[in-house]
């Protein structure tokens, strides 16, 4: 596997897709949107760019909040179901469906978002592209926050066997075989959802940078003063911290 195989498009589209959909407590959106929102220096009411948006939990509560969000996410599923959500809570966001390689704004939103992991899918070229593609949708001076694993916090806690359970709407066991590739600096994991009989494979391929090596690519997308955090707290990150938060200024 490698950044150019596509690999989201069957797993965001297959078993991890109904884990997906199905929604995440409310407890876990506010904070992480409340996070969000403390990180970066915005106004009330600023247009967030949130991509990949998912089902739009973060979007909507940036709405909530009293923010403008547009989320864009390929997966015309998941826009559905961040419409419908939307809707249901009557706030105002937008959403889109389109490849985030694609974004198409210029000088637009006040601040960018790119939460859960969701950052280093492609291969660098294109990660470079997507991040190029965010600095221009961008007004200057506005920020992009970018919450990933990077080498200085997931290597310290590895581990090549992981698995959890989900047990809403009905027990579904879901195993993870990672390995760190250190030729391409990817981290390429086959995924296995059990439930009853029933086993089903998956895999993702994400590049791991490290801190440096993402301040780099940022750079050259045109960003610059970065501030790193650890996800969930407005701490300095270190080496061995849960994850990473960085913001950057356009």
């Amino acid at each position: 596997m490698h950044g150019e195989s596509g690999w989201w498009e069957s797993f965001f589209r297959g078993p991890w897709e109904a884990l997906q959909l199905g929604g995440y407590p409310e407890e876990r959106t506010r904070s992480e949107a409340a996070f969000a929102l403390s990180a970066l220096p915005i106004q009330p009411g600023s247009r967030i760019l949130d991509v990949p948006c998912g089902e739009g939990r973060h979007s909507i509560e940036f709405a909530r909040q009293g923010h403008r969000p547009t989320g864009l996410d390929f997966n015309p599923a998941a826009i559905a179901i961040a419409r419908e959500r939307a809707n249901a809570k009557a706030v105002q966001a937008e959403f889109v469906v389109a490849d985030m390689r694609e974004l198409d704004a210029a000088a637009e939103y006040d601040a960018a978002v790119c939460f859960f992991g969701s950052f280093g899918y492609f291969s660098d070229d294109d990660n470079l592209r997507f991040a190029s593609n965010v600095a221009r949708a961008l007004r200057p001076g506005a920020s992009f926050l970018i919450d990933s694993h990077v080498a200085e916090s997931l290597l310290p806690s590895f581990r090549e066997r992981d698995w959890f359970w989900v047990r809403q709407p009905s027990p579904l066991r879901v195993l993870e075989e990672r390995r760190f590739d250190m030729h391409t600096g990817r981290i390429e994991v086959t995924w296995t959802f059990i439930r009853d009989a029933s086993v089903v494979s998956s895999t993702s391929s994400i590049r791991l940078y490290t801190y440096r090596e993402l301040c780099e690519l940022l750079r050259k997308a045109g960003f610059s003063r970065f501030q790193a955090y650890e996800t969930g707290k407005l701490e300095p990150f270190r080496v061995g911290s849960s994850r990473l938060t960085i913001v950057a200024q356009r």
